[in-house]
């Protein structure tokens, strides 16, 4: 029996229209390759989806010749594939194998264009396989490998607990306990002192034991021989509570209240003492303390900042500034500060009254956030870009001449007579018929003047330079004093004059607002 076999033309379609590709979505393989000689190897074959003669697999007698070898009736598969549809026709009917085709068809339309798989896809899969990756493999990559670990020491001792995290390049394994599990730690002589001594610590005052594992063994379980192999640091921690420390301050003559943001912690217990460790606005403010427990003498807090959360941005946009601009400037300008220590919404502990004034970490923390204050001020008068750095260093005249910009930008650079260092001097020149000169002898009521830089001054900020514009220098209320005799004063001649404070004297010192804008 003749068979409708395809035309050469309807074959190369077929086999384009995949892209050179098995159609069966399980195999996908390539289908041809160069041969030796500039030949072409082609595994691929154009099957018939209704067999190309009567009796043949999928037979379908009520469809016409011209309709068996069309395009519509052809499938690309390789020979593999090929044959296996033919020799299983029940579990490769008709309708399945053209879903094949029209889905091969359509893959290969979305990967027109693109970059084919590299070897580095192998790798990839290993990594997806070895650590039970899903597709969305890099949000979920670093929580599958911690799962991972933790499934396979779990296995070594089911008595434990494990939770594992990777910190600043170290891995951390926390072990809990599920029951009471009977080991035996034994500490080489070396290290027999340190331990005692931290041990101490651990029990009296709630302190960490951390001490090397290259000093210690520990029997009775696998899960810890296993984990001692890897060396480390061995960890002991006492029980921790967690607990709210509030803080705030008082305004001894007029009683005024500030608060500040509760301060969230823990608190570590021993039989002698108890610490608190907390910290509020994102761990850029940190307060701890240690309190005997036999002790009622007044508690020593420690406070620092760590601005990490700064480095970088527009000081004008730094998170909690104002926050904690306002707590230091307060506590520095000798208000008091209490604090009262809450676990499960029980009031602790209290300490009210403090005076930190003299701290010297207040004092200094005090005056480092005054430069920001003012370099934040003067940034948003002439819209400077300043960005914040830990590296910053500065004099104390340095801060003095910031101070001054701050208080001529808050118009506060206005002051009398008694506040004069020395009177305003100036040189002027002589006109041609000294008729400057003869009007300002001729005075006899106090004038105003006014002196304005030409170019104004530069100013470093963070590190970074500044150009400011000219100042301008007002002041009222003067009389001219001649250092020469105005008789004796020539055309074009320079002459030093002082300018004399009278009643109504008043000096004011501003930039010029056009040239700051």
């Amino acid at each position: 029996m003749s068979r409708d076999n395809f035309t050469k033309k309807t074959i190369e379609t077929l086999k384009a229209r995949v892209a050179h590709r098995c159609s069966n979505p399980n195999c996908r393989v390539p289908t041809s390759a160069p041969a030796e000689d500039n030949q072409i190897n082609n595994i691929g074959i154009a099957a018939h989806i209704f067999a190309a003669s009567e009796g043949g697999p999928r037979s379908n007698n009520a469809i016409s010749s011209e309709e068996r070898k069309s395009i519509d009736n052809g499938i690309w598969l390789c020979s593999n594939c090929s044959i296996d549809i033919d020799r299983d026709e029940k579990r490769y009917p008709p309708k399945l194998l053209k879903k094949w085709k029209a889905d091969a068809e359509a893959q290969a339309r979305i990967e027109l264009g693109q970059k084919l798989p590299s070897n580095t896809d192998a790798i990839d899969t290993v990594t997806a396989a070895l650590t039970g990756m899903p597709k969305n493999f890099i949000t979920r990559a670093i929580p599958n490998v911690h799962q991972a670990t933790e499934s396979s020491l779990n296995k070594l001792d089911p008595r434990f607990h494990i939770k594992t995290q990777y910190i600043e390049g170290n891995t951390s394994i926390g072990i809990f306990a599920k029951e009471n599990v009977p080991l035996a730690l034994k500490v080489d002589a070396e290290y027999v002192q340190e331990f005692a001594k931290q041990h101490k610590m651990l029990i009296e005052h709630g302190d960490n034991v951390i001490i090397s594992t290259n000093g210690l063994t520990i029997e009775g379980s696998k899960l810890f021989e296993e984990i001692m192999k890897e060396g480390g640091t061995f960890s002991i921690s006492s029980p921790k509570k967690k607990a709210i420390q509030k803080l705030w301050l008082v305004q001894d003559d007029t009683n005024l209240i500030e608060s500040f943001d509760d301060i969230q912690g823990e608190v570590s217990w021993g039989t002698k003492s108890f610490t608190f460790n907390g910290s509020a606005c994102d761990g850029i403010f940190s307060l701890s303390y240690k309190k005997e427990t036999n002790d009622n003498k007044q508690v020593t807090i420690t406070i620092s900042l760590s601005t990490d959360l700064w480095e970088g941005s527009d000081i004008q946009l730094l998170p909690y500034f104002n926050k904690i601009f306002s707590l230091f400037d307060k506590m520095a300008e000798g208000w008091t500060l209490s604090t009262s220590l809450e676990i499960d919404g029980l009031n602790i502990l209290n300490s009210e009254g403090m005076k930190v004034s003299t701290w010297d970490y207040v004092l200094y923390t005090n005056s480092f956030l005054h430069y920001v204050y003012r370099c934040k001020t003067i940034a948003n008068k002439f819209n400077f870009q300043v960005n914040y750095t830990s590296e910053i260093s500065f004099t104390t005249d340095e801060h003095m001449n910031i101070a001054d910009i701050v208080e001529i930008i808050e118009e506060k650079k206005s002051f009398n007579s008694d506040k004069l260092a020395e009177n305003a001097h100036c040189t002027l020149l002589a006109d041609d018929k000294c008729q400057n000169i003869e009007k300002l002898t001729n005075l006899t009521d106090p004038i105003t003047i006014r002196m304005s830089q030409k170019v104004g001054d530069t100013i470093k900020l963070f590190n970074e330079e500044f150009f400011l514009p000219p100042k301008t220098v007002y002041i009222s209320g003067v009389l001219p004093k001649f250092h020469s005799n105005p008789k004796d004063i020539k055309p074009n001649d320079s002459v030093k004059i002082e300018w004399m404070p009278q009643d109504d004297f008043h000096c004011l010192i501003c930039y010029n607002s056009n040239l700051a804008n």
